[in-house]
């Protein structure tokens, strides 16, 4: 957690404290093409940029969609959308100057705009799917890199083909809006030399080959279904028992004398000391796909259809078709596969005892779960596979 204490903010009417974990405290500098004007010191302006954004952001109560929000605006400005769609008059009186000079006053004014519904620009803050079809934005939008929009539901990337490849992947299938999962990305980045976190690897899911050295990818394998599986079901425990997913689990340890290896255990033994109730991992990890399962099934009832390989668990063109000069499961890229995304969203189904070919929870799988009035409610609206 990010607490910073600077006075020279309030020269821009916000308190001159402000605190984040991630993206909102420094995604508001980032609109500015030609970078944050600068006030005294190098860089300070991004600093104090930043921190203005980010109070403005509470205080309006406005969600950058992880990024996605600044992203879809740069996208807008440098594309000429924004001269394309508003209205002539808005256009010229809002201060491009100042967004050029990187002004922090601009950001001032661009949140005001979005948070009180001034003019057509105020539609950016409606989301990327709902600016994609009022302003007719079209594939060359949902197809641009650098726009990181994972899923033509609109939601953007977080951790997904660039942590661990397929596994990253499927994660960010499978949720309505960007995924908001660690587990994968905390072990990837715990810092331990590649030959260890392959040890961990093949003693958690069976094969050292569900690690991949990042930008040096392989095609899909039994274990990377197992270890995104894993991902998932942790979040969802986790979210469960409110653990905070950006830590844990205690997949490695930085110390020798453990050998490097964590406790998965920890879960259990932190339920049980609280609750006193007693408890193993095996259970928690039935309990977190219990909840996973509902989750898909949910989603399976509010979309009315069965269909969630073609319906929902869509990707972006640019995962697959960036770096064109580099073959995929070659060194230097992260991108993947059509085919093998096929494949590895088949093989994830069947690890989930989900319908193979739709994706969608069988009967079987939810009365194992217990979840016998799900069955019935789904078979009902005729929403179970046959």
């Amino acid at each position: 957690m990010t607490q910073m204490n600077i006075p020279r903010v309030k020269e821009f009417g916000v308190p001159s404290t402000g605190g984040n974990t991630c993206v909102a405290n420094f995604v508001h500098t980032t609109i500015f093409p030609n970078g944050p004007k600068d006030f005294e010191d190098k860089d300070d302006g991004r600093v104090i940029g930043n921190l203005v954004g980010l109070n403005l952001f509470d205080d309006y109560g406005l969600w950058c969609n992880y990024g996605q929000l600044h992203r879809d605006f740069t996208y807008c400005y440098s594309k000429g959308v924004f001269k394309r769609v508003l209205p002539a008059e808005e256009y010229a009186e809002i201060r491009w100057d100042q967004l050029e000079a990187g002004d922090v006053n601009f950001i001032k004014d661009f949140y005001y705009r979005l948070a009180h519904r001034v003019g057509e620009l105020s539609h950016l803050a409606d989301g990327s799917y709902a600016i994609a079809e009022r302003w007719n934005l079209g594939e060359e939008y949902w197809g641009y890199a650098k726009n990181k929009l994972w899923s033509p539901f609109g939601y953007p990337v977080h951790h997904a083909n660039e942590a661990s490849a397929q596994v990253g992947s499927i994660v960010n299938c499978m949720f309505n809006r960007d995924c908001m999962t660690h587990t994968h990305i905390n072990f990837i980045g715990s810092g331990l030399p590649l030959k260890l976190q392959r040890e961990v690897a093949k003693e958690l899911f069976g094969s050292e080959d569900a690690y991949d050295e990042t930008k040096n990818y392989t095609p899909i394998n039994d274990a990377k279904i197992k270890y995104a599986k894993w991902s998932l079901l942790r979040v969802c425990l986790h979210n469960a028992v409110t653990l905070c997913n950006w830590v844990w689990p205690m997949t490695v340890s930085p110390l020798k004398s453990r050998n490097y290896r964590g406790d998965l255990a920890l879960e259990a033994k932190f339920f049980k000391a609280i609750t006193g109730e007693e408890m193993t991992q095996e259970k928690l990890d039935l309990a977190a796909e219990r909840i996973f399962t509902l989750h898909r099934a949910y989603t399976v009832k509010l979309m009315q259809t069965k269909d969630m390989r073609n319906e929902h668990d869509l990707i972006c063109s640019w995962v697959f078709d960036k770096d064109p000069q580099i073959p995929v499961f070659t060194e230097g890229t992260d991108k993947m596969d059509r085919d093998d995304m096929h494949a590895s969203l088949t093989m994830f189904y069947k690890e989930m005892g989900w319908d193979p070919q739709l994706g969608c929870p069988t009967r079987e799988t939810l009365q194992r779960l217990g979840l016998e009035d799900i069955a019935a409610d789904l078979a009902a609206h005729n929403l179970l596979p046959v």
